[in-house]
């Protein structure tokens, strides 16, 4: 059988005009993201280091409250501290170097060199397992597997894998569709200390093929549920939940049948929009869609829906900006942190909006104003704290927050935790910094400042970097989410 590489992004289709346009691969990725962008605008009802580490006041510094639940060596908690990076020189695979400014420990995961790449998959994406004991990484565009201490590569054939995800419960499982390559779909559960994999779950007919891109949002925290969309067999496409305990089908839309020829309106130069993401909402309460059309018409911005019946509950955002789905610190109340774009001053927030919405949009929380370099964000981890990521810009100075990693809690408190130095020229070497569940772990992707994003790695030549916020400490001998509670890393508010 034909090895084949990154099932997710292999084939999306996309109507223009009543043309047909395969996007295949990840090089293509930037022009669908630019694409995506162009179907929003049709769609729309509303967008240099210095010697040693500078720290000074932001000329337009807005007071936060402090925060001392992590402890990093140099515990910057004030947000509007412009802290410049100094010089460093980047580690050798496996060994560590600290942030000159922070204090923080980086060590680097891989040595993929100039003609590859290596990273975690996504910031919305779980990269270590229940334990911390295993992470999963793209490698030259291939799903991998390392143990976090030696790095050792685990000796799994992902080539037929889509979609795959740490089961939140079921410790070294990874949860994944198969390869689409013929018309039965299955769901399939990997155990990495086993090497061995098993179909759980076969779609009845009409399900077909899975549609990997729609498909690949995070697994609800308690391992219940996850959703997706399918091809069926008459051309439409299944928006459905998959109850992992019953093992047994819960929502189910048909895009065309049910969505738009029901209480969604077709565009008038898109037609029928798809989703760009369908998910569950981190405690299980909601199928959540990502819509690409922006406005609070139906099949618009972020919209939830029952996760059993499908029937429609709320929208909670307008738009179609990165975000990710949360739970806040009372473990009841969910959210959906993004990038907000119309605050009363002019300027970027960060903001969150609670899950489920109303029948128009839920209003914002803004958090803090920033300049406009968000990037991405990650609220995988404890609750009621998100990792933020930005992108450095020095054309116009240096500034708060720039080209860092830092954690956003839900009080409006900050612990800015180490520059990424990556000059994002590329997909693969965007920093999409990640949280582990715990609260232990952050990883992030860089090319330390080599800018390489030119054949054949067009979309850059970076390595996955491990920060450990316990900084060598030892975490729990049996992790179940209510160790949330004692964990010195990151404490509830």
């Amino acid at each position: 059988m034909q090895r084949r590489r990154l099932n997710r992004l292999a084939t999306w289709q996309l109507k223009n005009d009543g043309i047909s346009a395969k996007i295949k691969r990840n090089k293509t990725l930037i022009l669908v993201l630019m694409l995506v962008l162009s179907i929003s605008a049709a769609c729309t009802v509303s967008t240099v280091a210095s010697e040693t580490p500078v720290l000074s006041k932001s000329e337009t510094a807005v007071p936060q409250s402090p925060n001392s639940s992590i402890q990093s060596p140099l515990t910057i908690t004030d947000p509007d501290l412009v802290a410049t990076p100094a010089p460093l020189t980047a580690p050798a695979v496996g060994d560590t170097v600290a942030d000159p400014v922070f204090g923080t420990t980086l060590r680097r995961l891989t040595d993929s060199g100039s003609s590859g790449f290596a990273t975690h998959i996504y910031s919305q994406l779980q990269a270590f397992s229940t334990d911390n004991q295993y992470i999963l990484l793209i490698e030259d565009e291939w799903y991998t597997v390392r143990r976090r201490d030696t790095l050792a590569q685990i000796p799994l054939d992902t080539s037929n894998w889509n979609a795959p995800r740490w089961h939140p419960t079921q410790v070294h499982t990874l949860v994944h569709f198969d390869g689409n390559d013929d018309t039965t779909l299955r769901l399939q559960f990997t155990n990495v200390d086993t090497q061995q994999t098993s179909t759980v779950f076969t779609f009845p007919a009409p399900y077909e093929r899975i549609r990997s891109n729609q498909s690949f949002d995070e697994i609800a925290r308690d391992g219940r549920y996850l959703a997706g969309m399918a091809s069926l067999s008459d051309g439409d496409q299944m928006l459905f939940t998959l109850n992992l305990e019953t093992m047994s089908l819960g929502a189910q839309l048909r895009l065309s049948a049910d969505l738009y020829g029901g209480p969604c309106a077709p565009d008038p130069d898109w037609g029928e929009v798809e989703p760009d993401w369908i998910g569950v909402s981190p405690l299980a309460n909601y199928m959540v869609v990502q819509w690409t059309c922006d406005g609070t018409e139906r099949c618009s911005g972020l919209e939830t829906f029952n996760i059993n019946t499908g029937a429609f509950v709320g929208r909670v955002y307008d738009g179609h900006q990165h975000g990710d789905l949360g739970v806040m610190a009372d473990g009841v109340t969910e959210f959906f942190m993004t990038y907000e774009l119309y605050h009363p001053s002019g300027l970027l927030a960060l903001g969150y909006r609670t899950l489920p919405g109303n029948t128009t949009v839920q209003e914002p929380v803004y958090l803090r104003t920033l300049a406009w370099m968000g990037d991405h964000i990650s609220c995988q981890g404890p609750y009621g704290v998100c990792l933020i990521t930005t992108i450095a810009d020095t054309s116009n100075g240096w500034q708060a927050l720039e080209g860092e990693l830092f954690l956003q809690y839900l009080d409006g408190s900050v612990e800015r935790l180490a520059h990424h130095r990556s000059s994002g020229c590329g997909y693969w070497v965007q920093p999409r910094g990640s949280l582990s569940r715990d609260g232990r772990y952050a990883i992030f992707a860089t090319d330390w400042g080599s800018g390489i994003c030119s054949g054949p790695v067009d979309l850059g030549a970076g390595d996955p970097y491990l920060i450990d916020l316990q900084g060598g400490g030892s975490p729990p001998p049996e992790f179940t989410p209510s160790a949330w509670s004692y964990l010195p890393l990151v404490t509830s508010h």
